[in-house]
């Protein structure tokens, strides 16, 4: 466990980065996901999903050019589909190795451009990021376990690094020191645990010398544990976007 402190407008802000493997990572209580853009969806306890023998597994589309993308889960079960910059609400996976599969536009046969198999654990949470590889005209996918904290006394923050055309980038807020530093792509950094925020949130280049990407008015607020996802767009210009977690 390692800690990191940072100030920006006079706030000092303690950051205290959690383990991958949480032993508690099992939710009490049931989660409701909120994104930006104010939709909400709600989802079971993990305790209820593993007395069910089931995970919980949603989508995160980070993939521009992704109309008609369909996700599967072991041939039988498809998954919501999921627009661009959007996140799916969980959903109940009953296996505990599952194949994910994922295509293109609908076609009579279902031909995947992308096969990603998992091992997922009883009453864990789960987001598949689903990223576009243009040049290999195909998707790549990566499975992150999600630790939804709670804590209601701190903001969780956690960032997914889906944006190919950068190797790396330092997370820090706008004339403060570094959260995070050199997350890689097709990686994650955090949960930590922050002191309650308001502000720009910088994504600089590794070494934290230029800012190549800025979200402005975020606001962490304490209870809640937020998932901000690094992408690009059609044009391969950076982007981002975010959603939080609470438990209730």
């Amino acid at each position: 466990m390692r800690a990191t402190h940072w100030a920006t407008q006079g706030i000092l802000m303690g950051a205290v980065v959690l383990a991958g493997c949480n032993k508690d990572a099992e939710t009490k209580n049931e989660v409701v996901t909120e994104t930006a853009g104010g939709s909400v969806s709600s989802s079971i306890s993990g305790d209820s999903a593993e007395k069910r023998g089931q995970a919980l597994v949603r989508i995160i589309n980070a993939a521009s050019a992704s109309e008609g993308m369909v996700v599967r889960a072991d041939e039988a079960r498809m998954l919501p589909e999921v627009a661009f910059k959007k996140v799916s609400a969980y959903q109940p996976i009953d296996d505990n190795w599952v194949k994910f599969e994922v295509r293109g536009l609908a076609k009579e046969a279902y031909e995947p451009l992308e096969t990603n198999r998992e091992v997922l654990s009883d009453g864990h949470r789960y987001s598949m990021v689903v990223m576009r590889d243009e040049k290999a005209g195909r998707y790549d996918t990566h499975i992150f376990r999600d630790d939804i904290s709670s804590d209601g006394t701190r903001a969780q923050l956690r960032v997914i690094h889906a944006a190919r055309s950068v190797n790396a980038v330092d997370v820090a807020p706008k004339r403060g020191g570094p959260i995070f530093e050199r997350v890689t792509f097709n990686s994650q950094a955090g949960f930590s645990a922050l002191e309650p925020w308001k502000g720009t949130l910088e994504f600089r280049n590794a070494g934290g010398t230029t800012v190549l990407h800025a979200i402005e008015g975020m606001n962490l607020e304490a209870g809640k544990s937020y998932t901000v996802v690094l992408t690009t767009d059609r044009k391969g210009a950076l982007t981002s976007f975010w959603f939080d977690d609470t438990q209730m």
